[in-house]
């Protein structure tokens, strides 16, 4: 086998992230965008010690559940690695996996809208053309309508584009209630873009027109979202991720929340104990979250600014939801001489939240739910809950 070589094969199985598998003289090659018991020609593009990646070169016998995917960005981006089968094939392919990951039953809740569900994109300006990154190769890939993001970013990208753009290098646009917040990355102060029509304007970190923040109301809470505050980017999926962590939790004296951001998942989580202590190690985040507990007027959350690492005390429940390389071995230590009778971990990534759990020896799995947070991607969020041995 060589690089550039054809081969005519039969798919066997698919992974997680969108890839069909097959086997060329018993190795293992992983090619893109296909399914699951498809006859195809193949091209080998690259080749490692333990299996190999392809592409398609032509589709002899196609799957049932092969659709013709709707962008035309989809062999040129690479973000939406499921568009060539159905949004219910999709999640079926999903669970499987996880399934087999954790050798567990797990309650699989779908997100009603399988586009226009994002709220905010960050799109790169190079040489005066606006898009996104591919994912590995980090080339530009120019687009004017990503199928994934709410239509008034969509329309806001193609205004953005008569603009003079020869500075910038980065162009943030987000989405609340219908309200639009644009954030900039300019060589240049004085830009024309300035000139944009919107409802908040940032360029480099300053406020130049329009509101400082928008606020958005979920839960009859509500949060305050500046340009660089982390908020979901999807509000359906988060709804039913926090829905879930919060049937998890039950009422208890004293809760931790690790990793907490901007307080969004504290706030709503308060009312299940009588103290409620936050950690983040984000200056600006904790800031928000100071910001967002005095807009709901809520007395019972200490938010600290630190790093999860040097958390001390006891408490009765815990929540984590680290970034996607998960947690540090400080804070696996923690957990497992905590005295905590349940811990909720909110993962975006299902594999290092099963390299996690497998550290935390002292607990045990009694749930694990996923939600489709980012439909058409290869992304999925999990919630689990541990109770200690």
């Amino acid at each position: 086998m060589k690089e550039n070589d054809n081969y005519k094969v039969n798919i066997i199985d698919e992974d997680n992230i969108g890839n069909g598998i097959c086997k060329i003289d018993n190795f293992i090659v992983f090619v893109k965008g296909a399914l699951k018991d498809e006859t195809i020609e193949i091209t080998i593009k690259e080749i490692k010690k333990r299996f190999a990646t392809a592409i398609i070169k032509r589709i002899i016998f196609p799957s049932s559940k092969r659709i013709i995917p709707k962008c035309k960005y989809y062999n040129q981006c690479g973000g939406c690695t499921f568009l060539h089968t159905t949004y219910d094939n999709e999640r079926k392919i999903k669970l499987k996996y996880l399934e087999k990951l954790f050798n567990k039953k797990i309650n699989y809740i779908k997100n009603n809208h399988e586009y226009n569900y994002r709220n905010k994109v960050t799109l790169h300006v190079h040489d005066e053309k606006i898009g996104l990154y591919d994912e590995k190769t980090h080339q530009l890939c120019e687009v004017s309508n990503c199928m994934l993001l709410n239509p008034l970013i969509n329309n806001k990208i193609n205004e953005i584009k008569r603009f003079d753009l020869s500075s910038i290098s980065e162009i943030m646009i987000r989405v609340i209630n219908n309200k639009i917040m644009i954030s900039v990355t300019s060589s240049k102060e004085d830009i024309n873009i300035k000139n944009i029509k919107c409802d908040s304007l940032y360029i480099n970190n300053n406020l130049v027109k329009g509101e400082e923040y928008l606020i958005d109301e979920i839960n009859n809470y509500k949060f305050t979202i500046y340009p660089n505050s982390f908020y979901q980017v999807n509000k359906e999926g988060m709804t039913n991720v926090y829905n879930i962590a919060y049937n998890y939790l039950k009422k208890c004296e004293n809760l931790l929340d690790l990793y907490c951001g901007t307080g969004t998942i504290t706030i709503w989580m308060h009312d299940k104990a009588d103290k409620v202590t936050a950690v983040e190690i984000n200056k600006t985040a904790i800031k928000n979250a100071i910001i967002n507990k005095e807009l709901n007027n809520i007395d019972n959350i200490d938010f600290i600014c630190n790093d999860a690492k040097n958390i001390k005390g006891e408490y009765d429940t815990i929540i984590i939801d680290p970034p996607r390389n998960g947690m540090s071995i400080y804070v696996v230590d923690y957990l497992n001489y905590s005295k905590a009778k349940n811990i909720i971990y909110i993962s975006c990534n299902p594999n290092t939240l099963k390299r996690d759990l497998s550290y935390l020896d002292k607990y045990e799995i009694v749930d694990i739910s996923a939600c489709d947070m980012f439909p058409r991607t290869k992304h999925v969020e999990c919630i689990c809950l541990l109770s200690h041995k």
